[in-house]
């Protein structure tokens, strides 16, 4: 089983509804999703942002969620009051956070291959646009699935569009809300 290293755990933040001041105080004691997002203005940030929101409010046991993104605070509180005022997000414009999970850069064919291109059909067809160019624009995303400081589940992109099929994170059965209607009709 791998671990957060303490570097991580330990990092001073900053962003926003955040519950503590490293980014450790902010992990709740039950599995938890940290997903870290390319700059903000990327289609399949927003994609991203778009699609767990829909889930996690369709899907009572799905799990909390942690955004860190590599733009700065203010950039975060913008984006975030548009696409999910109720989301927690952590700013890292240095990337360290980064770097810390070993997240590195994309090359030619992870950030602009032919998969890339699909997957931007993908999410212009879902909605999603693309917005002003952030920081970070080579960044790689990536996805963790984390109990404290224990992560047990990754997400690997092979390239910048590639997308997890959210509703299959291991250990974690997601359980219709009340007001989800998966469009079947009772008997």
């Amino acid at each position: 089983m791998k671990f957060l290293p303490k570097e991580v755990l330990e990092y001073p933040i900053k962003g926003r509804r955040l519950v503590g001041t490293v980014l450790g105080d902010n992990i709740p004691q039950k599995p938890s999703l940290l997903i870290y997002l390319r700059h903000l203005g990327c289609i399949f940030c927003r994609e991203t942002v778009e699609d767990l929101r829909l889930i996690s409010s369709e899907m009572r046991a799905f799990p909390p969620i942690l955004f860190i993104y590599p733009d700065t605070p203010r950039e975060g509180e913008e984006f975030f009051t548009r696409f999910w005022p109720e989301a927690s997000a952590i700013s890292d414009p240095n990337a360290t956070l980064y770097e810390g999970l070993k997240i590195a850069e994309g090359n030619l064919i992870e950030l602009a291959g032919p998969e890339v291109w699909v997957s931007a059909l993908r999410a212009l067809a879902k909605g999603n646009f693309y917005g002003a160019q952030g920081r970070n624009i080579l960044r790689m995303p990536g996805a963790f699935l984390v109990l404290k400081d224990r992560i047990l589940w990754s997400h690997t992109y092979r390239h910048i569009g590639d997308e997890p099929d959210w509703t299959k994170l291991p250990g974690c059965t997601p359980i219709p809300s009340d007001e989800y209607d998966p469009g079947i009709l009772p008997a």
